[in-house]
């Protein structure tokens, strides 16, 4: 906008999922509390919003396509709902009945107590356990003994990290499957600093990570006990009442001055004076601004007439596939015990599960009380290739082994198989590094900013809060240019 014009700033989001609808919704908050007038267009691919996220009601059950929940104890999910007039129908896990089992040896074991950052806090809890093997529950006790390590220059990978700590049997009976339901990485390659960056803190501060464990764990619980008295009850994981759904139908809704603009591809992104150009398929559109929420390889090849460096870092961020498959059953056609969350599985096992979450007992409302849901998880690293199978072979496999780990043989009343292509990203070794250097590169490309899971978080609350920041940034250029 000219000095002088009374025509609004023209913003352009890429990306309709979370990261670009929260942007949407800060910038447009953010611009009434500074008097901004502001004009926004959100470009999105697909037929829908949501990304992701899409919740669909079949019968009595409500299953979620993708994201089930978000960690309560990033704020930005709740606040975001708060704001959106959802409390009242955020509902907590039920974490009376949290239990988590991996799949080892054949058998399904219970997760032992006391970790933190999926480690082992105290070292007893894991000695009742039978998931370590006497040498691996003796090598872990030596732990607290052994010399602390020098402390390296450089980011190192989970495995170097955890291995050297806690000893290899804690490494891939337990981090290794605990970390590859969030990321479906390799721990062989995953950044410690992006994936761990609490115990890597806890280490820095302390200076021996054992040491500082029983520290971390006091003032958690210190936190939790001051915080038990909020409005909103306190659960490892939140969700709504309705499905994840919901945030994104609230979203749309409280969108005054964006116009959502779907089948909308967009294939390229130049300068065009002091502003930018953003070619898509139903026309181009001029802004002063241009916030890009879409995977990082899709980023790079957007931004390339833009900034080749900038396009060569964003590139270089991975992703990997994933599925997802909902089964529905008669209550009664269960023979093992559901007294839990579900299960998660080391890579040392050769399943094709990664993890299996029991639904119906994490959270109320998601089936009808004579029926139990099941969400199966396949594809990470572990699995590049799924996408090539199809779904009778995905779903084929996903019975067989979850015959084989709950003795599950009954047909399904319900099938869903939901395919996510390139949508989960790997913090390889470095990537806190790279995200610095794209920092500085959009620093020499004022209006232009970036949101989405592929840089400091992949959960919902980080995503939000990515949107958030780029609805900043971009305010922030825009009040410069009044």
């Amino acid at each position: 906008m000219t000095p002088g014009s009374n025509r609004p700033h023209e913003v352009v989001i890429v990306g309709g999922g979370i990261s670009g609808l929260a942007a949407a919704y800060y910038l447009e908050k953010q611009a009434a509390q500074a008097s901004l007038d502001l004009s926004i267009q959100l470009l999105e691919a697909d037929r829908r919003v949501g990304g992701v996220i899409r919740t669909e009601r079949s019968g009595e059950y409500l299953v979620e396509a993708g994201p089930d929940s978000f960690l309560a104890t990033k704020p930005a999910a709740v606040e975001l709902c708060q704001q959106l007039q959802l409390a009242g129908a955020l509902i907590g896990s039920n974490d009376e009945r949290r239990k988590t089992y991996v799949w080892q040896g054949g058998r399904l074991r219970p997760l032992p107590d006391g970790l933190l950052f999926v480690v082992p806090a105290r070292v007893w809890p894991m000695f009742r356990n039978d998931l370590l093997s006497p040498a691996g529950k003796l090598r872990l006790a030596l732990g607290p003994f052994l010399p602390p390590l020098e402390r390296p220059a450089e980011d190192r990978s989970v495995a170097a990290f955890i291995a050297r700590r806690f000893g290899r049997q804690v490494l891939e009976r337990l981090v290794e499957p605990l970390l590859a339901a969030v990321y479906g990485a390799d721990v062989d390659t995953l950044s410690a600093a992006a994936a761990l960056p609490q115990l890597v803190a806890i280490e820095q501060k302390y200076g021996n990570l054992w040491r500082g464990l029983p520290h971390a764990r006091s003032e958690m619980l210190s936190r939790a006990s001051r915080s038990s008295s909020g409005a909103i009850p306190q659960a490892l994981f939140m969700t709504l009442r309705n499905g994840l759904g919901e945030l994104v139908e609230c979203l749309q809704k409280a969108l005054r001055r964006t116009q959502l603009v779907t089948d909308a591809a967009v294939c390229g992104i130049r300068r065009q004076g002091r502003g930018y150009c953003v070619e898509h398929a139903r026309g181009a559109a001029a802004a002063s601004a241009v916030v890009v929420a879409t995977p990082a390889p899709a980023a790079a090849q957007l931004l390339r007439p833009v900034d080749a460096e900038l396009a060569g870092l964003l590139g270089g961020i991975r992703y990997h596939s994933s599925v997802i498959v909902a089964l529905g059953y008669a209550r009664r056609d269960l023979d093992h015990p559901l007294d839990g969350f579900g299960f998660i599985v080391p890579r040392t096992e050769n399943k094709c599960l990664t993890a299996c979450t029991w639904v119906s007992n994490k959270f109320p409302f998601r089936s009808g009380p004579e029926e139990i849901l099941l969400r199966c998880f396949l594809g990470g690293s572990r699995n590049p290739d799924l996408l090539e199978r199809t779904d009778e072979q995905i779903l084929s496999a996903t019975l067989r082994e979850l015959g084989e780990a709950m003795q599950l043989r009954a047909t399904p009343r319900l099938v869903r198989l939901y395919r996510w292509e390139k949508r989960m990203p790997q913090y390889d070794v470095g990537h806190l590094g790279r995200c610095e250097a794209i920092g500085a590169c959009l620093k020499s490309h004022p209006g232009l900013a970036l949101a989405g899971n592929g840089y400091r978080g992949v959960g919902i609350p980080d995503c939000i809060q990515s949107g958030a920041a780029a609805a900043a940034a971009v305010l922030a250029y825009l009040e410069s240019t009044q």
